[in-house]
């Protein structure tokens, strides 16, 4: 399943967010999960992400990870704001 994470940067420390972000992404492979794209804006007002996750199960044991959640002062120290939603992949022609 492919999740598409938007973040809110606009009022954002982006140190401690990268600080965040670095810790958090790295528990995804832990989840069997990955990052398939990242993307930031050109101003870096906002960031994508393009998520693997092999099953909804894999997303909440990522959400749930204690570890994640030792991150959460980061996250709200940081002052980024996320909003996500489940995708899927069309086709297209090349």
């Amino acid at each position: 399943m492919l999740i598409l994470v938007h973040i809110d940067l606009s009022g954002a420390d982006l140190a401690l967010f990268e600080d965040y972000e670095r810790a958090a992404l790295a528990l995804l492979p832990l989840h069997g999960a990955r990052v398939e794209e990242r993307l930031r804006a050109a101003d870096g007002q906002s960031e994508v992400h393009l998520l693997y996750f092999p099953d909804p199960a894999a997303l909440d044991a990522f959400r749930a990870d204690p570890r994640r959640a030792a991150l959460q002062h980061l996250w709200q120290s940081a002052g980024a704001t996320s909003a996500l939603c489940m995708v899927e992949r069309l086709e297209h022609d090349a």
